[in-house]
């Protein structure tokens, strides 16, 4: 069975090819582009969600205190350049497991998808 994706970013390019890459590799991958595109892409329960937290219309980490339930079944993980420990460790309280600093190699996001699956 496939496993699917729900790509939280604002950035279209990083978005589109992260995109084509996953589906390549048998990944269902759909994007949000807003937090607000986001809560109506979360009701399907995706298996595995990466957030940018530096949103247009607001933070990844407020996006997930108000939304905990929606993301109990999904591998949570955060998108940021801000790689501070202050804001992983807010993020993993939240429950995010992992970080993904921007920008990122296609290899650090496969290892993550390794441990997600």
């Amino acid at each position: 069975m496939k496993k699917s994706i729900l790509l939280i970013d604002d950035e279209y390019d990083l978005c589109e090819l992260i995109t084509m890459v996953l589906n390549k590799e048998g990944f269902i991958v759909e994007c949000a582009h807003t937090l607000a595109e986001a809560s109506e892409k979360l009701q399907v329960h995706p298996d595995i969600v990466f957030l940018d937290n530096n949103m247009p219309d607001g933070t990844g980490l407020a996006f997930l205190q108000m939304h905990p339930v929606d993301f109990m079944s999904s591998y949570v993980v955060m998108i940021s350049a801000d790689p501070s420990k202050e804001l992983q460790k807010k993020a993993s309280i939240e429950g995010v497991r992992d970080f993904l600093p921007k920008p990122f190699s296609m290899v650090r996001m496969r290892s993550i998808l390794k441990e997600a699956v």
